[in-house]
């Protein structure tokens, strides 16, 4: 071939080729950003409306409604899902997929003007923006000490705005706590007194308290800004000032109301593991470096520890970077194992030098790939893992063929350079079609539509990618490293050792001897009766027995293409039955043992592939594996205050840590907030969330899906409340595994509807986690007038 020719004749080149391979390849492995799961581009779109103190059913008419008649009218919307809160409207938009979401959000933007002008004057201004998973946090951070919690909010606080200087992260939430304020108590018979209106106190507070820009003045060369700095140092200051004048004298503050300090009303409680403390959930923008975010995460986090007393602790709850560190390391390691399963297996066929020149080509095609995957802009994730996984067994296959046929030339007597440039050329196009092959299995995965195929698209590129750098190596590299270095090894177990080197070989020397001149060859004539034995009947033309048996073979696909047309008109049991029937007519067709052993195999295959569709465990996208955490949503009647929710969740915290589990790292409890990021805006008073972390696989005392049943079955009787396990799995967010879908105009009976159909599934088994999202709605008190 002439590539490989050039190469072997440039070969210094190559050896420079090889080492700005190693430093391209390293420096991007280094430098590849790490994530928990692919950046995946879900058409969805999200338009936010808040209306506060409005209630659903008002919320609905006057601002649902009209966004969502003008969002209708786009032609490239899939499905359009609204939902309308106490002072919140959400919708979400979704796309066909594929579709460009710039494009989706300029779309819905320019609608969302359209519907503007209907919209309540009063309303807040809708937000349009995009959905995004790989905006959920990624770490989280417990404050807990002695101090209080106000001085904890504080702390967390200060801990929130380092942490936002950190390139890459997109967002901290601190939730728990008591923050301060000042409160002004209003005597409304003063205001009475004073003649003085309750917006008067407001506006005189308001206006007071701000800094007012001043713009720029020329003195001498100097351009200065000029500011008058206005906001209230100390509370104080609020006492003495004038609200409006009476008869001529000033009426201060002071006159008609009274200063306390006090705390703001909770929204949020946050305990750990039982404890009451603060929380900062961390999140990091696209395409970001998981690992170096922790890193200087945890370089703050230290940093802020060491000026804080030891009474005040700072702890790491969850943390994805961990996952996605344990994966890389278990690639690492699948590596070095591959190769040393590479050398020992390949040692006996090449010998110990030739298994080397094929073990190259691993870390080469690695690096590579990692390259390539560099300059397309795929970060290092669990799925890009999975890939390199997959396409580490398969690296090595074209080396082989390349460095065994360079050999084979060796020992007919060619020089070195020649053998090489035979040899390769001699296998050039085959291993070449060959890798063309395996790429055409994985290419159409690359077509896979939906968010699905988005997300399992990173399999294929990478497999791709990392057998395209395989064929690269042998084709150029490793018959330049062979033309340098490759020697005949002598496997003659008569060759006594002479030297040190040779004694220690001498050993492998004999078992490579005895593997391949004495068991191989064996092996192979045992292979090659059975094959006789098999086809032996057919081999005779024209007779009878030979047209029966073929009669037998096409009775044999005729089987499975009848059974391909009944597949979806049967149950399970009748194809299986169909099968034993059909089979055994099969069989019998055969005039002779030997075929029908041969199809009678292939039959009890497809019958033991059939048995386990019927008893086995079923068919599922990604694996149940075990969860590293779960998520526990807990959701009282619309209308519960945050402390009622609270005291649910406390309920349920004291559950759990009475039970003792071992297996339970942490537990973090958040009240007033919840894990679904369509909430995000609304007030969850009525909502919460519990994590919990499990320790780490190797040290569990059982699976930790068995831990989440246990959970499950201590928290499933709390009165008046929704509880709901999530695990967190693989794969994509795909939503719960069925779901059904009552619709009609009105909204009570769908509610009667669905509880009816959950009172009928409740008992199917297997079945957890029940739950509808009909809401009955915020208690109300009507004021009805009395218009005459």
């Amino acid at each position: 071939m002439k590539i490989t020719n050039v190469a072997i004749d440039n070969r210094t080149s190559i050896f420079v080729l090889i080492v700005i391979i190693a430093i391209l390849g390293l420096t991007a492995y280094v430098t590849l950003p790490r994530e928990a799961s692919p950046d995946v581009n879900i058409p969805l779109v999200i338009v936010s409306t808040p209306y506060f103190g409005v209630a659903p059913e008002d919320i609905e008419s006057l601002v649902t409604t009209p966004i969502e008649k003008e969002i209708k009218s786009i032609n490239e919307v899939k499905k359009i899902t609204s939902s309308s809160f106490e002072g919140y409207s959400l919708i979400q938009v979704e796309f066909q997929s594929g579709y460009s979401i710039d494009e989706a959000l300029q779309k819905i933007r320019d609608k969302v003007d359209k519907a503007k002008p209907e919209l309540p004057v009063d309303a807040e201004e809708p937000e349009v923006v995009e959905f995004n998973i790989s905006e959920i946090p990624i770490i989280t951070l417990n404050l807990s000490g002695n101090t209080g919690l106000a001085k904890l909010k504080d702390l967390a606080t200060d801990l929130k705005d380092e942490i936002e200087k950190i390139k890459g992260v997109l967002e901290v939430k601190v939730s728990g706590g008591l923050e301060r304020e000042v409160k002004v108590d209003i005597d409304f018979a003063k205001l009475q007194y004073y003649n003085v209106r309750f917006d008067d106190v407001i506006d005189a507070i308001r206006n007071e308290n701000k800094t007012i820009p001043g713009g720029t003045i020329d003195v001498n060369s100097n351009s200065l800004l000029v500011r008058v700095p206005g906001e209230f140092k100390d509370p104080l200051l609020i006492d003495n000032l004038v609200v409006k004048t009476k008869e001529g004298k000033p009426v201060y503050v002071k006159d008609i109301a009274s200063l306390s300090y006090s705390f703001k009303e909770r929204t949020t409680f946050s305990r750990n593991n039982g404890i009451e403390a603060v929380s900062l959930n961390i999140s990091k923008s696209v395409g970001e470096n998981i690992i170096r975010i922790a890193e200087d995460v945890q370089k703050v986090v230290k940093k802020k520890q060491l000026e804080l007393p030891a009474t005040i602790q700072i702890k790491t709850i969850t943390d994805q970077s961990r996952d996605i560190e344990k994966q890389v390391i278990e690639l690492e390691n699948n590596i070095y194992t591959g190769l040393f399963l590479v050398v020992g297996i390949l040692f006996f066929a090449l010998g110990l030098r030739n298994a080397f020149f094929v073990s190259i080509s691993v870390p080469l095609s690695m690096l590579i790939t990692f390259f390539i995957l560099q300059m397309i802009g795929i970060t290092l994730n669990f799925v890009v893992l999975f890939g390199l996984v997959l396409a580490l067994g398969m690296l090595v296959d074209n080396a082989i063929v390349v460095i065994e046929n360079i050999q084979n030339y060796l020992e007919a007597g060619y020089s070195r350079l020649e053998a090489a440039k035979l040899a390769t050329a001699e296998v050039a196009w085959p291993i070449t079609s060959s890798t063309l092959t395996t790429v055409a299995a994985f290419l159409p995965l690359l077509f896979w539509p939906g968010v699905v195929g988005d997300f399992m698209k990173y399999i294929p590129v990478t497999v791709i990618a990392s057998l395209s750098a395989s064929l690269f190596v042998a084709l150029l590299i490793n018959p330049v490293i062979a033309a340098s270095f490759m020697k005949l090894e002598n496997h003659d177990p008569a060759t006594k050792p002479k030297t040190i080197g040779q004694f220690i070989s001498y050993p492998f020397n004999m078992a490579t001897y005895y593997f391949v001149e004495v068991l191989l060859p064996k092996t192979l004539r045992v292979y090659e009766n059975f094959l006789r034995w098999a086809l032996g009947p057919i081999r005779k033309k024209g007779s009878p027995i030979a047209k029966r048996n073929w009669l037998g073979i096409l009775a044999f696909f005729g089987m499975f293409f009848l059974e391909g047309l009944l597949v979806q008109f049967v149950p399970i049991w009748a194809e299986i039955l169909i099968t034993i029937g059909l089979g055994t007519i099969v069989v019998l067709i055969f005039s002779n043992i030997r075929m029908r052993f041969v199809f009678g195999a292939f039959i009890s295959l497809y019958f033991l592939t059939q048995l386990y569709g019927a008893l086995g465990h079923g068919v599922e996208f990604f694996p149940d594996v075990q969860p590293q955490r779960i998520y526990i949503t807990i959701e009282t009647p619309t209308g519960t205050g945050i402390e009622t929710t609270n005291q649910r969740i406390l309920e349920i915290e004291k559950r759990i840590l009475d039970a003792k589990i071992p297996d339970i790292r942490e537990m973090l409890a958040i009240a007033g907030a919840s894990n679904n990021p369509f909430d995000a805006g609304s007030s969850t008073p009525n909502k919460g969330t519990i994590t919990i972390e499990f320790i780490d696989y190797e040290i569990r005392k059982q699976d930790s899906k068995l831990t989440t049943d246990q959970i499950r079955d201590l928290i499933d009787d709390i009165p008046g409340t929704k509880v709901i396990i999530n695990k967190e799995g693989a794969g994509p967010p795909v939503g719960k595994p069925v779901n059904i879908e009552i619709s009609g105009e009105n909204l009570k009976e769908l509610g009667n509807l669905a509880a009816l159909v959950k009172e009928e599934i409740k008992d199917v088994p297997g079945l957890v986690d029940l739950d509808d999202d009909y809401d009955d709605g915020k208690p109300e008190v009507r004021v009805v007038v009395d218009r005459e």
